[in-house]
């Protein structure tokens, strides 16, 4: 560029309008290179979107890092409750035996002791005599009312019979 502004000065100088119009078409020509340089260097210079991509990856790659960490701490979070709930049912279930064991103790206790005192009043009632039947049992006796009480008939015949319609009708007028 310096040397186009040095033909342009000697153009002038010397009045020779050839150098002046070469020197500024060189000049020209130089200015042109130099911002078609700086364009494919603006264009072609992706070395701060490189850094830039590089930071996102980086970035996606410890969030990716992050989210394995939590899933695989949560998974054996899991794996602890289960564990931990096992154990729980276990002894529950250890302590319900052990209820169930001494219920079904207490039981058999408490009918052994109702056997052996339903046995002993039993024998009491034996040799006492009142388990004994009575030799015999008093006829019963029919106690009468006072007042004169309706008989009834039993009924043998079927109830439309034309018979038995004729006789309740006589009886009944």
């Amino acid at each position: 560029m310096t040397f186009s502004a040095g033909i342009v000065a000697y153009g002038i100088a010397d009045t020779s309008v050839p150098a002046s119009v070469g020197g500024g078409l060189v000049g020209l020509a130089a200015a042109t290179m130099m911002a078609l340089a700086k364009m494919r260097a603006w264009a072609v210079d992706t070395s701060a979107e490189r850094r830039k991509l590089d930071e996102a990856i980086q970035q996606a790659t410890d969030e990716r890092t992050r989210y394995i960490a939590a899933q695989s701490a949560q998974e054996e979070e899991h794996r602890r409750r289960l564990r931990d709930l096992e154990a729980d049912r276990a002894r529950v279930q250890h302590q319900l035996t052990a209820a169930k064991a001494a219920l079904d103790e207490q039981f058999e206790a408490r009918r052994e002791k109702l056997i052996v005192s339903s046995m002993e009043t039993a024998i009491r009632l034996h040799l006492a005599g009142l388990l004994d039947a009575p030799a015999e049992t008093p006829d019963a006796t029919i106690l009468h009312l006072p007042g004169k009480q309706p008989v009834r008939e039993r009924a043998t015949a079927h109830p439309a019979d034309p018979q038995l319609v004729r006789e309740r009708e006589a009886r009944h007028p």
